[in-house]
């Protein structure tokens, strides 16, 4: 079962390596490490990467909009030949008031989108790229031995950008993306922007926060604790609403409403929590990428049981 966990930024750059070696034991397929404003999540990996054999590490996800992309492809060319051509790097725009706080515009995503990856895939696929675009003008080359190409992966919700991800990424991660948004909206709009691009359809990756516990008052505290950020997010709500998810029409001034939880955050014992990433896997996701919250060790070795299953 291609199952991996995902871990939000941690402030220990060793800890992320003790993460990455203890996924790894655990049988997991991959490793993602989210981005926020503590250290970088490329470089963490790099290091994490050297200390690894087999599993997968990526980030999950940097934003575009402050890493210009020829910078970009040279932190993760980098990264990729530090951990032997593992590293996964996935990309997105992030949010307007998360851009708000660097002083960038959040202005026609989709365009900058578009020509962000398209700069960045002809350096990473060729090693040269010359471009003259409506944001970005570039001439330039990428010299980097070892690892091979980083697959470039891109988060998306809406239709848009998942007809860009089939269109010009490698993968497509959406976070907080209810089973049937998955199966009826993201999934065949990267399979059309895939065939618009006469290419395969990359993977779809499905990422979802899980809580280990039957305790539905404690689920409920955990989720308006530790995840009370996502219904307030424009993004996340307005898929959520547009799902038909009770609650989700008042997410972004009310939180959390249990059928939101339901939804999207897989909870309960293991069985249960096997049973929410074979429904995702049945939808027609490549893997599952799951998010420990409120367990500590024992919901890893859960989530290792299941990947290994």
């Amino acid at each position: 079962m291609k199952l991996s966990v995902l871990f939000p930024e941690t402030r220990d750059v060793g800890r992320v390596t003790e993460l990455a070696q203890q996924s790894e034991d655990l049988g997991f397929h991959g490793m993602f490490l989210g981005s926020a404003f503590g250290f970088d999540p490329v470089m963490a990996l790099a290091i994490a990467g050297t200390r690894t054999e087999r599993i997968l590490l990526g980030t999950a996800v940097v934003p575009t909009w402050p890493r210009h992309p020829i910078v970009m492809a040279q932190q993760a060319a980098t990264a990729n030949a530090a951990a032997g051509g593992r590293f996964r790097l996935g990309v997105g725009p992030s949010h307007v008031p998360v851009m708000g706080m660097y002083g960038i515009p959040f202005d026609k995503p989709i365009r900058h989108l578009t020509e962000y990856l398209t700069v960045l895939r002809a350096l990473l696929d060729d090693g040269r790229v010359k471009f003259a675009g409506a944001q970005y003008q570039v001439t330039a080359f990428l010299d980097v031995e070892g690892g091979g190409r980083p697959p470039v992966m891109l988060s998306a919700l809406h239709e848009q950008m998942s007809r860009l991800a089939g269109r010009l990424a490698d993968g497509v991660l959406p976070w907080l993306a209810p089973l049937s948004w998955v199966a009826d909206v993201i999934i065949p709009n990267v399979r059309a922007g895939a065939a618009e691009a006469g290419r395969p359809a990359p993977p779809v990756i499905a990422e979802l926060p899980c809580i280990l516990s039957t305790d539905r008052d404690h689920v409920r505290e955990v989720a308006q604790r530790d995840l009370a950020i996502y219904p307030r997010a424009a993004f996340y709500a307005d898929v959520l609403a547009k799902a038909g998810i009770p609650g989700a029409d008042v997410c972004q001034t009310e939180g959390w409403s249990d059928a939101m939880i339901d939804a999207v955050v897989p909870w309960g014992d293991g069985d249960a929590l096997a049973a929410r990433v074979q429904a995702y896997l049945d939808a027609g996701c490549d893997e599952v990428v799951l998010s420990p919250y409120g367990g500590g060790e024992k919901t890893l070795e859960v989530l290792g049981d299941i990947a290994r299953s």
